[in-house]
């Protein structure tokens, strides 16, 4: 019998959320990449659980039921285990179980008791204080050691002796990095859930946005300047390919092409930025967003008695160490996915060169433990797997849903009707902005942004900042605060509105709006009729 391993199904009263974890995957997953998203990144989640003492050491092993799962997959998409992980997040320091449900949801289920795992107590406050205080650090010295490895195995690897062997690293560099990653998320939540405390505490939680921005050091804004310095001649295309190789649309997914492989869409938008002018530049903006942000931070600080400001000002501290960290181990994630991508593409020339399969492509078809002993019915393997990835392209998965759910079919993405012209979500960046909407699934296959648009998607990752800089204002629907999309946003001082849910089907491209990032609501001025779009 051929099974998808992408697919489940679960109990009906389990609750569980597509967004945050669906940023990092926006492809539908194939076999391949579910072994690392799966398998390998649960048990990376596991340990970070138990680096924090929230589990117990005979809780590190991956259970084979779903419901369980900290992270389903249904119809190839992942989506988090919202009530199996409300009392492991309410167990964190400076955290509810309403705050992970808020952060990852937009909302929180009325009636709710808090949870948390008090028989962990102990635990937690000897091993979660100290990796607090250990991970930043971590996060940090990652990134060296993971950023010579794809250096030398996979941006200037020529031909690997053993390219099973590569796939295996390649996954465990990924369990490692990513299991520092959801450390630092643990780190980077309880450093928001203090601010956001101490701005209520004071009768200012208007004040928290303002917190938020300006942080400066985040990669994806060095990210965007390299592509800038392209765009003026000051930085080849080839020398940002070495340092940014790893990226790419969809990278999240092994089964994709970075821009390592194809530098097209980076072509594309350097033709766009060398256009726009130069008070733009993406650090300048990022200075202009830190200045900003000293001048909120002492502010807020004075509003304390004298004796409460040191731990005020040493909380906006943390969320800059902890937000800069986060992105750090993000990448280095990221380049174990590329790692996985090259291995894998080598596995599958050998496949192709005995005539196993028929397109190097086809080994995507597979999971990790199948390519090690392809099963003797490996085509028709394949072509039931790439069916069924083809037919899960026309679904998507709701923002919350309990139980296994049903999915949208590809009629029904069609325009939401509605007697309302107010687009609600989460402020991820303040400001206000009115423009002309322009709605972008693909962003390898839209055109470059012109001057006073506003960019409507799905969803963000990385690949997707070098447009950030051609947008005048962001409205998402997938997504936080804390997620990359609104991070990067707040850097470059661009306003945004994430988790809308269904904005881009709310929206059509030309709709004017009034984008208010501060609020989280998007207005629709004059709307333009489908025929127009």
């Amino acid at each position: 019998m051929i099974s998808d391993p992408t697919s489940a199904v679960c109990e009906p009263t389990r609750y569980w959320t597509s967004a945050n974890i669906g940023e990092a995957t926006p492809d539908v997953l194939s076999p391949l990449c579910w072994s690392f998203w799966g398998p390998q990144a649960e048990g990376a989640a596991r340990r970070s659980y138990y680096e924090f003492g929230i589990l117990s050491k005979r809780e590190l092993a991956v259970p084979t039921d779903v419901n369980e799962l900290m992270t389903g997959y249904f119809f190839g998409r992942p989506a988090l285990n919202v009530d199996l992980l409300r009392p492991f997040f309410g167990s964190l320091p400076g955290v509810t179980a309403d705050d992970f449900e808020r952060d990852m949801c937009g909302k929180v289920r009325p009636g709710l008791p808090p949870a948390s795992r008090k028989a962990r107590l102990p635990f937690i406050v000897v091993r979660g204080v100290l990796a607090m205080r250990r991970t930043p650090e971590r996060q940090r010295e990652l990134l060296p050691r993971q950023w010579s490895w794809w250096e030398r195995e996979v941006r200037d690897r020529t031909s690997p002796a053993d390219p099973y062997a590569g796939l295996a690293d390649a996954a465990e560099r990924f369990r490692d990095a990513f299991e520092i990653h959801c450390c630092g998320r643990f780190v980077l939540m309880s450093a928001q859930s203090t601010l956001a405390k101490l701005a209520v505490g004071i009768g200012k939680p208007e004040l928290m946005l303002g917190l938020l921005g300006g942080l400066g050091g985040v990669t994806e804004v060095q990210l965007a300047d390299d592509l800038w310095q392209v765009s003026r001649g000051q930085l080849s295309l080839p020398e940002f390919v070495r340092r940014h190789g790893f990226h790419g649309p969809n990278e999240g997914n092994l089964a994709t092409h970075s821009w390592r492989e194809d530098a097209g869409p980076v072509e594309r938008l350097v033709e766009s930025l060398a256009a726009r002018p130069d008070d733009q530049r993406p650090t300048s903006r990022e200075f202009t967003g830190g200045a900003a942000r000293r001048v909120a931070v002492d502010e807020f600080v004075a509003l304390f008695p004298t004796q409460k400001q040191g731990k005020a000002r040493k909380a906006c501290q943390a969320l800059v160490v902890s937000t800069q960290a986060n992105e750090l181990s993000k990448a280095c994630f990221l380049m174990a996915i590329d790692g996985g991508r090259a291995a894998a593409r080598d596995v599958g020339a050998l496949l192709l060169a005995d005539g196993t399969i028929d397109d190097v492509e086809d080994v995507f078809c597979f999971t990790m433990d199948e390519l090690r002993a392809l099963p003797t019915n490996a085509r028709d393997v394949i072509a039931f797997r790439r069916e069924r990835r083809q037919y899960y392209r026309t679904l998507s998965l709701p923002v919350t849903f309990t139980g296994t759910p049903d999915p949208l079919r590809a009629d029904e993405f069609g325009m939401v009707e509605t007697n309302t012209d107010t687009v609600t979500g989460a402020a991820g960046s303040q400001g206000h902005m009115e423009g002309r909407a322009r709605v972008v699934i693909d962003p390898d296959l839209a055109e470059p942004l012109e001057p006073g648009e506003v960019l409507v998607c799905r969803f963000t990752d990385p690949s997707w900042t070098p447009l950030f800089m051609l947008a005048d204002a962001l409205v998402i629907d997938i997504g936080g605060p804390a997620s990359h999309g609104a991070i990067v946003a707040r850097e470059l001082g661009v306003p945004c509105v994430i988790g809308t849910g269904d904005g881009t089907r709310r929206i059509q491209t030309g709709d004017r709006l009034a984008v208010d990032g501060s609020t989280g609501t998007v207005t629709i001025l004059e709307r333009v009729s489908r025929e127009t779009s």
